[in-house]
C-alpha cells in the first residue's frame, strides 16, 4: 500500500453547495438545469430522465396531459410534492429519500398526476400567519435565507392545497394510472405506510386524509385493477447517458478520545461529497455517471469505506511555534458492485492550524477538502479503459 500525504497551510473559507451567480456557469455547462424555467433555476431545481419517463408514460392518453411540462426536483429536505399552476410536477429531495424504488416514486407521481388529470382546483391559503410561518419552514428547509419571485412562488403553490375528497380521488386514479402501465400496484400501500411516519410542517401529508383511510382506498382501488395491470414496463436511460454510478461513502465510527468531533466531521463530509465526486467525474474522461441517494435504485452501486485508524494535532516543524498541524491517518477502500476491491490504500490528510485558532471549527471547515480528495481517488480508482 502507498502513503499519500497532504498538507494545506492555508484555509479558504467555504459554503454549501448551491446552485447561485457563484454556480451558474458549472450548472449552465453541464445541462443541470436545460429545461428548468429561470424562477426554479436559483432554487437549484433539476429535472431527471427518469421522474420525465415515469410522468410520460403514466400521462399517455389521459386528459389534460398536454398541461404537463416536467418534473423538477428540489433540494428542501421536507417531503413535498405538488404541481404548479404551469404544469410543472415538483418534488423534493426529502420526499424522494423517502421512497424505495422506481414504483413507489411512481405513485407520488402517479398521485400528483391524477390531480392534473382530473382537473382539481386548488384551494388557496389566505391567513397571512400560516403563510408567513410556511416561508419560515421553506427557508430553512432550503437552508438559507431566500428573496425574490421564486420564494413567493413556491411559498404560494405549498400553502395552497386539495380538499380531502380530491386528495381520495387522486389515491384512488393514481393506482389505476399505475396499473395500465404496469407498475407494481402494492408500492402504493407501501410507500404510504413509510411517508405516514412524516409529520414535519410542510410534509405531502399535510391535507391528506389520515393514514388509515389513505391505504384503505389504495387496498380498495388495487383489488379494482389488478387483475388488468399492464406488463412493467422498461425504462431505458437516454442513449447518450453514461453508466450510472451511486458510491456509498461509509465513513466508519471511531473509539478514540475525537470521536464525537470525528463523528461530525464525517457528516459534514458526506453533505459535500457528493457534489465534489459530480465535479471531479466531469472533469475527467471516465464514463459514469455520479448519482444521489434516491436514485440508487438503477445505479451500480460502489463502496468507499473510510476507516480511521490515528487523530493527532502537534506542533508542526520547521516553523514557528504559533503553528500545529491536524494529521489524520486512514485506510481509503474503494469496492466496485461485485464487491472487488479496485484500490485499497493508507491515507494522510494534514490542515495546519494556529495555536490561537478553534480546532472544531478547522475540523468541520475542512470537510469540502476532504471530500474533494475522496472524490479524486474514486475517479483515479475506476479502471482505465483498455
Amino acid at each position: 500500500m502507498r502513503a499519500f500525504n497532504i498538507i494545506v497551510l492555508v484555509l479558504v473559507s467555504f459554503g454549501h453547495w448551491s446552485v447561485g451567480k457563484e454556480q451558474a456557469p458549472f450548472a449552465n455547462r453541464h445541462s443541470l438545469f436545460a429545461t428548468v424555467p429561470p424562477e426554479w433555476q436559483s432554487w437549484g431545481a433539476e429535472t431527471d430522465w427518469e421522474l420525465t419517463a415515469i410522468a410520460q408514460l403514466l400521462l399517455r392518453d389521459e386528459p389534460n396531459a398536454e398541461k404537463f411540462k416536467d418534473v423538477l426536483v428540489l433540494p428542501l429536505r421536507e417531503s413535498n410534492a405538488f404541481i404548479t399552476s404551469d404544469g410543472y410536477l415538483v418534488i423534493t429531495e426529502g420526499l424522494l429519500e423517502q421512497l424505495n424504488g422506481r414504483d413507489e416514486i411512481a405513485f407520488v407521481i402517479a398521485h400528483e398526476l391524477a390531480h392534473l388529470v382530473k382537473g382539481h382546483p386548488r384551494n388557496l391559503e389566505t391567513d397571512p400567519t400560516r403563510l408567513e410561518r410556511v416561508r419560515t419552514e421553506v427557508e430553512r428547509g432550503l437552508g438559507t435565507s431566500v428573496v425574490g419571485t421564486g420564494l413567493q412562488i413556491l411559498v404560494n403553490t405549498i400553502a395552497s392545497y386539495y380538499s380531502r375528497e380530491r386528495e381520495r380521488e387522486a389515491d384512488a386514479e393514481a393506482i389505476r394510472l399505475m396499473a395500465k402501465v404496469g407498475f407494481e400496484l402494492n408500492a402504493a400501500r407501501r410507500a404510504l405506510e413509510r411517508l405516514g411516519e412524516d409529520v414535519g410542517f410542510l410534509s405531502w401529508f399535510r391535507s391528506h386524509p389520515f393514514i388509515a383511510e389513505r391505504l384503505e382506498i389504495v387496498d380498495k382501488a388495487n383489488r379494482r385493477w389488478r387483475l388488468i395491470a399492464a406488463e412493467p414496463p422498461k425504462i431505458d436511460p437516454p442513449l447518450s447517458r453514461p453508466p450510472e454510478v451511486y458510491v456509498d461513502l461509509q465513513m466508519q465510527l471511531w473509539s478514540g478520545q475525537e470521536r464525537n468531533l470525528w463523528r461530525e466531521f464525517s457528516e459534514e463530509v458526506g453533505k459535500w461529497f457528493w457534489s465534489s465526486l459530480l465535479e471531479a467525474a466531469q472533469q475527467s474522461s471516465l464514463p459514469f455517471y455520479p448519482v444521489k441517494r434516491w436514485q440508487r435504485h438503477r445505479a451500480k452501486i460502489w463502496t468507499l469505506n473510510v476507516t480511521l485508524s490515528n487523530w493527532q494535532i502537534s506542533p508542526l516543524k520547521l516553523m514557528d511555534d504559533e503553528w500545529l498541524i491536524w494529521e489524520l491517518r486512514m485506510n481509503w477502500r474503494l469496492q466496485n458492485e461485485r464487491g472487488e476491491i479496485w484500490k485499497d490504500e493508507e491515507q494522510r490528510f494534514s490542515i495546519a492550524l494556529t495555536k490561537s485558532e478553534d480546532v472544531r471549527n478547522v475540523v468541520i471547515r475542512s470537510a469540502p477538502l476532504f471530500a474533494q480528495r475522496l472524490a479524486k481517488f474514486v475517479v483515479q480508482s475506476y479502471p482505465k479503459p483498455n
